[in-house]
């Protein structure tokens, strides 16, 4: 049974990690009724741009922290100096990467982006790659609260992140409006107030040294999964980057909303999958073999069920939302769309099966190979599909890109770890989720609720029938009521 102050602690961090993307997604409405369609469009890249460069500025060493961290759980003081290496190595990361950006940023800025679009390096483009420095340096002092198990002070700093970005952003529309000031100075400035929350959390808990030692191990972790995190960020974001040359602005203004969305269901993907993990791990690591068992598949199929139930419903609530809360119609054009992407985030159950045996084994070059593997081809596909035939090409090959990446999963992964499993509720059931609402796209590509309600009942039944055992014995292994 899991104690009260596990629960207590893990609930803390949850909310506290959930409150940057709440407020992104709180601040949407703001953008689609107060910008302009070339303004939001502007917006949704300089937001893209922070993300890249704060993977570039983090260097994925909040991946690595946790691990060198619990390796000194018995020599308290290297594990201050090394938060503290990690600390001062941070700053001088940030240091060069600035300055290579304002080196070859306008440059670059010339080359990706169309005149029309109005994209300045000076000084939005700065400001969007000094907001990533400020939110890699706090995501790392964040990481070091939650090993320091000080789920409090974590949950506040993120309080405070949430309240600066939204009040400063949503003031700046009402007292700029028809600029990009509120967006871009609310992120701006909510993230100087958390580099200061982050510079006080190092030097409170650690020794601000720059040892060599702990470098070695960590340029061998981290290089080539920055790479891999890289190839994450591809594969979410290049498809706006190719489709700004193809499609008017209101087309890929209504496809990022609806994109944007979809992290809700991504945050609750990443949460389920985050509780399974550790349960998954304690079960193969009783087990001299490599590969799963039974009691841990049973977990996964939970995964796949519950993945597909959500999604279902996020298709029925989505465009009730939209009504809601956007007044301006053509945000709406991106309903004809939810079917479709949601068969591709069906998949996700299956990568999240496959990468826990990769990840129990720790091999990063089996993930960099199949994520980059798997950007290369989106870029590949992408490109012709969106030239030839538009947003609806650029869908289709971000879908089958999906499906090749589990095809990757499944080919590479099954070299460093033994999977048996039940073929049925690991694939087919997610692939069946996928052929149907492909085939509903096909033949009647608009928006229909009644099919989405039609078909949540039908995946409902489906799934009663044959997890409801399993169902039942996840929750009692959590201690959930109702399980057995």
């Amino acid at each position: 049974m899991i104690s009260k102050s596990f629960i207590k602690s893990s609930l803390l961090f949850t909310l506290g990690g959930a409150l940057p993307m709440v407020a992104g997604i709180l601040l949407l409405p703001f953008y689609t009724n107060f910008l302009s369609d070339t303004l939001y469009t502007q917006v949704l890249f300089y937001i893209s741009i922070s993300m890249l460069f704060q993977i570039l500025f983090s260097f994925s060493i909040e991946n690595y922290f946790g691990i060198k961290f619990t390796k000194l759980a018995e020599h308290k003081q290297e594990q201050k100096r090394f938060a503290g290496t990690v600390a001062v190595l941070l700053l001088l990361i940030g240091a060069l990467v600035l300055t290579l950006s304002c080196l070859f940023g306008p440059m670059l800025f010339t080359s990706i982006y169309k005149v029309e679009l109005g994209m300045e390096f000076w000084p939005w483009g700065f400001f969007s790659v000094l907001t990533g420095f400020f939110n890699a340096y706090f995501k790392a002092a964040s990481i070091c609260l939650i090993y320091l198990k000080k789920p409090g002070t974590f949950l506040l700093s993120n309080v405070v992140n949430f309240f600066v970005t939204v009040l400063v952003s949503v003031g700046g529309l009402f007292l700029f409006p028809d600029t990009i000031l509120g967006p871009m100075y609310g992120r701006l400035i909510s993230g100087g107030v958390i580099f200061i929350i982050g510079l006080g959390i190092f030097k409170q808990n650690s020794i601000l040294v720059f040892d060599k030692v702990f470098l070695k191990d960590l340029f061998a972790f981290c290089i080539p999964y920055v790479f891999y995190v890289i190839s994450g960020w591809v594969l979410m974001q290049v498809d706006r980057y190719i489709l700004q040359a193809y499609i008017p602005n209101t087309e890929l203004n209504a496809y990022d909303l609806l994109l944007k969305c979809f992290y809700g269901i991504e945050f609750l993907q990443n949460s389920l999958s985050a509780v399974i993990y550790p349960k998954v791990y304690e079960l193969w690591a009783k087990h001299e073999h490599t590969g799963t068992t039974p009691e841990s598949n049973r977990y996964f199929n939970v995964l796949t069920a519950l993945n597909i139930l959500q999604l279902l419903v996020f298709c029925l609530a989505i465009p009730w939302v939209y009504r809601l809360f956007v007044n301006n119609p053509s945000f709406f054009q991106g309903e004809a769309y939810i079917g479709i992407l949601a068969a591709g985030y069906a998949l996700r159950s299956i990568l999240s099966f496959y990468l826990a045996g990769i990840l129990f084994t720790g091999n990063v070059k089996v993930l960099l190979k199949i994520f980059g593997i798997s950007a290369l081809i989106q870029i590949l596909f992408t490109w012709p599909a969106s030239q030839f035939y538009g947003l609806n090409g650029a869908i289709l090959a971000g879908l089958l890109t999906k499906v090749i990446q589990v095809v990757l999963c499944i080919w590479l992964a099954s070299k460093v770890f033994r999977y048996d499993y039940n073929l049925y509720k690991i694939l087919v059931l997610p692939f069946s989720f996928l052929a149907v609402n492909a085939l509903q796209y096909y033949v009647q590509p608009v928006y229909n609720p009644w099919f989405y309600l039609f078909e949540l009942i039908g995946f409902g039944i489906l799934i009663y029938t044959l997890f409801r055992k399993e169902i039942r014995k996840v929750m009692g292994n959590f201690g959930w009521p109702g399980g057995t």
